[in-house]
C-alpha cells in the first residue's frame, strides 16, 4: 500500500494537480491498492473482479474529494489510477513473445506463447476493470461532474423541468 501511495504521488507530481489534492491522490491511491488487496485474500474475486470493485470504491471517494476541493473528478482520479495498472503482466508478455520468436525448439515455444496469451489476457482485463470501475462513476455522478468546479446551487431536477415547461408555454 505503501509503494502503491509513493506510486501515485509520482504520477500526481508528473500530472502538476493543483496542489490541494496532492494529498488526496495518495490517499486514494493507497485506499484503492488496500481495497483490491483485501478483495484478493476472497476466494470470489480474480484480479479483474478486485480491481473493478477497487477502481468503483476509488471512484465514490473520488468524487467527494472533487466536491470538497471543487476540482474535476478527472483531475484526481487518473493519477490515483495509474499506479494500479499492471505494468508487470505487460512486461512479462513482450519477454515471452521475444523469448518465443527466439527458440526453434516446438514443445519450448508453446510454453511461451501460452505465458504470452495468460500475461496479456490478464493485462488487457485488469485494465479494462479499470477503465470501467471509473466509467460506471463517471455515469452515475454524470451531472454533477458539470458543477463540481462552479460552486454552484444544485436544484432539483422537478424544478428544472416546470421551468423548462414555463418557457415553452410563454414560447407561442
Amino acid at each position: 500500500m505503501l509503494f502503491a501511495m509513493v506510486a501515485g504521488f509520482g504520477f500526481a507530481y508528473a500530472l502538476h494537480p493543483p496542489k490541494k489534492v496532492f494529498f488526496g491522490i495518495i490517499i486514494v491511491a493507497g485506499f484503492g491498492y488496500f481495497i483490491r488487496s483485501i478483495l484478493l485474500q476472497s476466494p470470489i474475486f480474480s484480479l479483474a473482479g478486485a480491481t473493478f470493485c477497487a477502481a468503483v470504491c476509488m471512484g465514490f471517494v473520488v468524487v467527494l474529494l472533487a466536491k470538497y476541493t471543487k476540482v474535476p473528478v478527472e483531475v484526481i482520479v487518473f493519477p490515483a489510477l495509474l499506479p494500479m495498472f499492471p505494468g508487470s503482466y505487460g512486461y512479462r508478455s513482450i519477454l515471452s513473445l521475444l523469448t518465443f520468436t527466439q527458440h526453434a525448439d516446438k514443445p519450448e515455444q508453446l510454453t511461451y506463447l501460452l505465458a504470452f496469451f495468460n500475461n496479456i489476457t490478464t493485462m488487457l482485463s485488469v485494465s479494462l476493470s479499470l477503465v470501467a470501475g471509473v466509467l460506471v462513476i463517471f455515469i452515475i455522478f454524470h451531472e454533477q461532474n458539470f458543477t463540481m468546479t462552479r460552486g454552484t446551487k444544485k436544484t432539483p431536477i422537478y424544478q428544472v423541468l416546470r421551468e423548462l415547461r414555463k418557457t415553452r408555454k410563454q414560447k407561442p
